[in-house]
């Protein structure tokens, strides 16, 4: 099925960046011209999972719906995944079939897990969007168990501690042992010495063991093997691991890092057709950074700007990503960690504090 004339704007995901380029285009009354296409209509919001695992938020607090943002700006939207582009013609090919042309293409359709070369079985926190579904699963399998479920978080970064914490409060302490795993020689290595020294505070408060040095190798049969033949005896595994990239991207021709994400300018346009641009997840800056939200949500306003420039034939805006970033951990017990220029603090207002940022962006998207 084939759409006839070329959609002037297609978006690709529902990501952090893609739901502020539909707020910014559709107040200018472009909304018209773009098309959305999201395997789901709610988009979870990065931040917010930790404490919708901890019981904090419900599965809406933390969603927004695509449909009714498409609608309150005119903007069309097609639930279904994309499995092809074809950048030559200006094609894509959609799950369900159809085939929609495009003037103008960005891609926003965040990343997958990306587990040790191998290693099958576990639950992976990547997608998101469907996390929760294996969530429900794990909440089961908790619930039948005679004994201490004994549940190993490998990823020791930000995304690792935090979904332990939230975890550990979501099943009970008394009910779960909580082992967090991973192949750095220390928790949040990205962050500072202080945050990292709280951390360790908190986890060793909690219960929670901290396996540093692990590097994963297997895991089968409940054992959860490192590269030096350490092991842990473990009923499940959940996986907080670095991101992957969706492998079909590789055939469509992108210039892509090695990795497989979409190499993008300082404009966020692809560097081997300009009529593409990407963010969050997928893309791949000339000054990378982590795979994390923060960058997404601070992509979408300049990803906005550049696409109704290129509509107009005006000179891009670079997107600038900052060198150093906040970062407000959860500790799922109504404190919170912040951290960044080598400061660090925590309680309760950090808390507040993160609760009162993330509501706000995810209020941004609904209606008033």
């Amino acid at each position: 099925m084939e759409t006839g004339d070329a959609v002037p704007i297609l978006l690709l995901g529902g990501g952090h960046a893609h739901v502020e380029v539909i707020r910014r285009l559709g107040e200018l009354g472009l909304g018209t011209q773009i098309t959305l296409v999201s395997p789901s209509r709610h988009a979870p919001y990065s931040g917010m999972l930790p404490g919708y695992v901890s019981g904090q938020y419900s599965f809406d607090d933390f969603h927004i719906d695509l449909e009714k943002l498409c609608t309150r700006y005119g903007v069309t939207f097609i639930a279904t995944s994309a499995t092809a582009i074809d950048p030559n013609t200006r094609r894509v090919s959609l799950a369900d079939g159809m085939l929609l042309d495009y003037s103008i293409l960005s891609i926003d359709i965040g990343s997958t897990p990306a587990l040790p070369p191998g290693v099958s079985g576990g639950i992976s926190v990547k997608p998101i969007a469907s996390f929760t579904l294996r969530l429900e699963a794990l909440d089961a399998r908790a619930a039948e168990k005679t004994r201490r479920l004994r549940l190993a978080v490998v990823g020791q970064g930000v995304a690792g501690v935090e979904m332990a914490f939230a975890l550990q409060r979501r099943l009970g302490r008394d009910r779960v042992d909580i082992l967090l795993a991973g192949r750095a020689h220390d928790v949040v290595t990205e962050r500072s010495r202080l945050a990292r020294w709280i951390l360790r505070r908190e986890l060793n408060a909690a219960g929670i063991m901290n396996y540093p040095n692990f590097e994963v190798t297997s895991f089968e049969a409940g054992e959860l093997v490192a590269r030096d033949g350490r092991k842990l005896f473990v009923d499940d595994v959940v996986w907080t691991t670095s991101s992957g990239a969706p492998t079909w991207l590789g055939k469509t021709g992108l210039t892509l890092d090695a990795g497989g994400f979409i190499r993008v300018d300082h404009f966020l346009r692809s560097i081997s057709h300009p009529e593409i641009f990407a963010a969050g997840d997928v893309a791949s800056l000339p000054d990378p950074r982590p795979k994390a939200g923060v960058f997404a949500v601070r992509q979408g306003p300049v990803l906005a700007e550049n696409i109704r420039r290129c509509l107009s034939g005006e000179t891009l805006q670079p997107f600038r990503p900052q060198r150093r970033w906040l970062a407000l951990i959860s500790l799922a017990n109504g404190r919170a960690i912040a951290d960044k220029w080598a400061l660090a603090g925590s309680g309760r207002w950090v808390a507040r504090w993160k609760n009162w940022n993330d509501t706000r962006f995810v209020k941004r998207y609904r209606g008033r």
